[in-house]
């Protein structure tokens, strides 16, 4: 079971209270748990001495200070956590661009959008938490970032793994592979291929074509499960 800790920022302690609920009954319904703090501003986020929050769900507007400003200050101390502006007013939806997060959603909205948030934050999250480690042929361990994989082909007894700046050969199975890559970025598409979704470049039916031109066949068997992990992974990319 995951494990997430969770900030939110607001002077508005009814409306916290409110959000820390609704993202706790999200976490059960989805087996994930969730460990959740309150703050009120800067000096409330100043004095924690916990665990790293991995996402803070910050108020844009507070009483005495910008929450944009203290945003920014959280990003350096906790480098991996995912900022997820909230507000009730739609106009600041341009100002959040001025620090990376990963949404904006109004309050008012939280409860529906609840979903679409956690879905790009878990994807954020197994993003800079994976690293795969595989025994290649030759007696060596190769640690890969998942962007830097582009695909697998199984031909025969051997799996070769096609990256951006190489290929390697082990002798893992597919079935094996998949076991241990991040779900939301690689799909099986065929007997013999899985992908990385983000270096896809057109979707066709019946193959892929790839940013750097491969062309990775869709068996008819997969085409139905492909389809739907395609669009899936495309909503992670829609803020």
């Amino acid at each position: 079971m995951h494990k997430i800790t969770v900030g939110i920022c607001d002077d508005d302690s009814k409306w916290s209270e409110k959000a820390k609920k609704l993202i706790l009954n999200y976490g059960k319904k989805t087996s994930t748990v969730m460990e959740v703090f309150c703050f009120t501003g800067k000096e409330d986020l100043e004095r924690y001495q916990g665990e790293p929050l991995e996402v803070l769900f910050m108020d844009i507007s507070l009483k005495e200070e910008s929450g944009i400003e203290l945003a920014s200050d959280v990003c350096k101390k906790w480098k991996k956590c995912q900022i997820v502006y909230l507000s009730n007013y739609i106009y600041y939806a341009t100002e959040v661009y001025k620090t990376p997060h990963i949404y904006f959603v109004l309050k008012e909205q939280f409860e529906d959008r609840i979903g679409d948030v956690f879905l790009k934050v878990f994807h954020a999250l197994e993003q800079t938490r994976t690293a795969l480690v595989f025994s290649v042929i030759g007696n060596k361990e190769i640690s890969f970032a998942p962007e830097d994989i582009l695909y697998f082909e199984r031909n025969k007894r051997i799996t070769y793994v096609y990256t951006v700046w190489g290929t390697y050969e082990m002798w893992d199975k597919l079935d094996e592979i998949m076991e241990v890559l991040p779900k939301i970025d690689f799909v099986r598409c065929h007997n013999s291929y899985i992908v990385y979704l983000p270096a896809v470049k057109e979707m066709m039916k019946g193959y892929f074509i790839l940013k750097d031109g491969s062309k990775i066949m869709i068996s008819r068997s997969h085409s139905r499960s492909v389809k739907a992990a395609f669009m899936k992974w495309a909503l992670t990319q829609i803020s």
